[in-house]
């Protein structure tokens, strides 16, 4: 699927933005679990509400795909989620609504300001912070790899740091498949994905992006969910699939002569072992353990459950702190799902305020 920006500027996206904004009156019948997102994005279309939570915070323009993702009708089917079925039909009658408005050219100035804010020195934001998380990381490679005696308690302190920025490296690839690094220049944002999936291990990043686009669509679905288990949900026969889906021979191709350049500039093997192979496959298996595997793990009294993105399982962390030594907030992963252009960090935002939104919610039923 090939997934293009709404127009060249980022005007249109702002007219759309504004359309969602003015339907803010508009009470849509949610269960409990929708109030706490604000609303349930659709597998076949936008969640209007959604829209209007990216206009309020000036959020990144959409894409193309995400106004068109494939029919949900089939995962209603099997979900047998009628709360959810009765919310895509009212996200459909609010995004036509919002989509006529973006017709209509109606800007709203505030909000061209907004998104301006999230600019620094006439880069995205996104871009400077990937760009330090890479330099962080070619750093730390440079101090563990070359010059850490491995019996000095220098290399018990770096070795988690270490695992740390190899897993933003490859955070960084993940927001750039989502637009997030670069919103407003998309070939940009193109190239930092690519570098930060080349950096991390060889990875093909056009290919990780369609298939994580795939897993956006389909979330639970067996055999639709590139990332879902295929019918044994525990820890490694999934973690064996997942290796099966993404390892290629290509990628082993690239990481050997990336290994081979380190190798050759004079790095001690052993340091090599410790700081780049340990530490990057203990980065592979958070990743995987907190970003795929908890998250999406089914019930133990029902282990073939259809886990779409709403019943993602929640983490120990309670802190941003925490939140960010799981994965980078990725157990902050309702809201991940609910609006994918979300940097890494502004999810804890996100989660700050679905839980007030939820607090907010239970104090008036109380009073009812």
């Amino acid at each position: 699927m090939h997934f293009r920006t709404i127009g060249s500027m980022s005007q249109r996206c702002f007219a759309l933005q504004v359309g969602a904004g003015q339907l803010c009156c508009a009470r849509v019948t949610q269960s409990s679990a929708a109030r706490r997102i604000g609303a349930l994005r659709s597998g076949s279309k936008v969640s209007a509400v959604r829209l209007i939570c990216m206009a309020s915070r000036g959020a990144p323009m959409l894409e193309r795909s995400d106004l068109q993702q494939p029919s949900s009708d089939e995962f209603v089917r099997q979900s047998g989620d009628t709360d959810r079925l009765q919310t895509l039909q009212n996200h459909q009658i609010l995004l036509e609504s919002a989509m006529a408005s973006e017709a209509s050219g109606h800007l709203d100035p505030s909000r061209i300001a907004v998104h301006k804010s999230r600019m620094m020195l006439g880069l995205d934001r996104g871009v400077w912070v990937a760009a330090g998380l890479i330099t962080a990381w070619a750093s730390m490679i440079h101090i563990t790899v070359f010059h850490t005696p491995l019996d000095s308690l220098q290399a018990v302190l770096l070795f988690w740091p270490m695992m740390q920025l190899h897993t933003g490296v490859f955070i960084t690839a993940h927001d750039a498949m989502h637009g997030a690094v670069a919103p407003s220049n998309p070939r940009l944002n193109r190239f930092m994905g690519r570098l930060a999936g080349t950096l991390y291990a060889g990875l093909d990043y056009d290919s990780m992006k369609k298939a994580h686009h795939e897993h956006h669509a389909h979330t639970g679905l067996q055999n639709k969910d590139p990332d879902f288990h295929s019918g044994n949900p525990g820890l490694l026969p999934w973690a064996g699939k997942f290796i099966k889906k993404y390892l290629t021979i290509k990628q082993m191709v690239i990481l050997n002569l990336m290994v081979g350049a380190v190798q050759i500039s004079g790095a001690p093997y052993k340091n090599m072992v410790i700081f780049l192979l340990c530490a990057g496959l203990l980065s592979a298996v958070q990743l995987f353990y907190f970003g795929t595997y908890v998250p999406h793990k089914p019930p133990q009294d029902n282990p073939q459950q259809v886990m779409n993105w709403e019943k993602s399982n929640p983490t120990w962390a309670t802190t941003r702190l925490a939140s960010f030594l799981t994965c980078y907030h990725f157990d902050c992963h309702v809201e991940h799902h609910s609006n994918p252009r979300l940097a890494w960090y502004e999810l804890w935002g996100a989660r700050k305020q679905a839980l007030e939104s939820e607090r907010q919610d239970s104090l008036q039923s109380e009073k009812q």
